[in-house]
């Protein structure tokens, strides 16, 4: 088996009581079975504790007290760790920050944004996204897979690699890095539904001359042919404020979404009462200051880091669900979500925004919509059928705010 990881993985470390914004504060423990019925067999007081502390049901879990774990101490640690050491937590609590796409005989695994240290160790270094690779003796699959089904393991693994290579050329402006992406996502999803794997492997090597240098240019994504005509149109054609109408849209959207934290509902409301009781114009103005600012400070390799971590981190998810397009454009709104948020932070702070409200922003939007299965189900949902999240739209919010 391949583990597949971000260069950092290896550097992630619990600060524990350090920690901000606790994990074991206001989210639902669950319990794996053989921890349950480890915790089941302690003995003494500390085993009652435990016991009591626990409640069955579809998924095992903690019960809470004042949205804290029973089990986090006033002083912000954590007593199953203190009495029986870190190897008696349950699953969920040793993996966090980790999320793992498997596939083949192929195991990613990355950090999630949520976790403050996962956000530095993703956006403090300028250093463009590589991941290494190492062999497991492992293998977690169900017996060989269909040719077919390989051929298009290989080819999903070609194009999520490539979208990442399209998003890390920083000679090229971020806007037109993410409008390229959507671009080549869109042509591959086009071949991918018809089985196309010839027409796949003709859309790579074609959109491999873009990186490889073949075409260096500023005046808009690199959409072959009439696709290129058809895509400048439609950049030109925008304007401010159908970008406005566009975020009314989309923060009607995220807010149908299941509230796992107060800091996000704040957050979101905090943008409308911003840019709702402004003229439209003011909204797309607000976006280019803030966004002229962040290139001055040459800090847009963050926003490069925050695409390829979404693409990293869903795209694969294509062998399952066969939508490569709809895994790219997480990428493309998430962006717009958190740059949204991202310029509210900006306009508060006396139009300055540090490293922290980066990481700290970051963290706001992934918690909100990366540990909720019903919330990812909806956002699925409202990428296939939304009118906002549509190409069009999409690239009309990312090209004027």
């Amino acid at each position: 088996m391949l583990l597949r990881v971000p260069y950092y993985y290896k550097e992630f470390k619990c600060i524990a009581d350090q920690c901000q914004d606790s994990c074991c504060i206001g989210w639902e423990i669950d319990i794996d079975e053989d921890t349950y019925e480890y915790y089941k067999q302690v003995e003494g007081d500390f085993g009652k504790r435990l016991r009591e502390s626990m409640e069955a049901g579809e998924e095992n879990t903690f019960v809470l007290k004042n949205g804290r774990c029973p089990f986090l101490n006033d002083r912000n640690l954590c007593d199953i760790c203190i009495e029986l050491g870190e190897e008696a937590l349950s699953q969920v609590c040793t993996e966090y920050p980790r999320f793992v796409t498997e596939y083949g005989k192929v195991q990613e695994k990355c950090l999630a944004l949520s976790c403050e240290v996962a956000g530095r160790l993703v956006f403090e270094r300028s250093t463009p996204f590589y991941w290494e690779e190492l062999e497991q003796q492992e293998y977690f699959g169900e017996g060989d897979q269909e040719e077919a089904d390989l051929q298009m393991i290989h080819m999903i693994e070609q194009s999520r690699d490539l979208a990442i290579a399209l998003m890390q050329r920083r000679e090229v402006s971020v806007e037109h890095r993410i409008a390229d992406v959507l671009c080549f996502a869109w042509q591959v999803q086009e071949r991918m539904n018809q089985e196309d794997y010839e027409g796949i492997g003709q859309v790579i090597e074609r959109w491999k001359q873009k990186v490889q240098g073949a075409e260096r240019k500023e005046d808009g994504p690199a959409c072959q042919g009439k696709e290129e005509q058809e895509r400048k149109a439609e950049t030109d054609s925008a304007d401010r404020r159908d970008a406005f109408r566009c975020l009314k849209q989309r923060l009607e959207i995220f807010t149908g979404m299941e509230v796992l934290d107060e800091e996000w509902r704040q957050a979101r409301e905090h943008i409308k009462e911003v840019f709702f009781s402004q003229p439209p114009e003011y909204y797309s103005q607000a976006v280019k200051e803030f966004m002229d600012a962040y290139a001055r400070s040459g800090r847009l390799y963050e926003y490069e880091h925050l695409c390829v971590y979404f693409l990293f981190r869903y795209c694969m998810q294509s062998v399952y669900d066969y939508n490569f397009y709809n895994h790219a454009a997480v990428a493309a709104a998430s962006y717009l979500m958190i740059r949204d948020m991202d310029v509210v932070r900006f306009l508060d702070r006396g139009k300055q925004f540090s490293l922290e409200d980066r990481i700290d922003v970051a963290r706001i939007y992934s918690k909100e919509v990366e540990h909720s299965e019903e919330n990812l189900e909806y956002l699925a949902e409202a990428f296939c059928y939304e009118e906002v999240f549509q190409r069009e739209r999409l690239l009309e919010q990312i090209f004027h705010g």
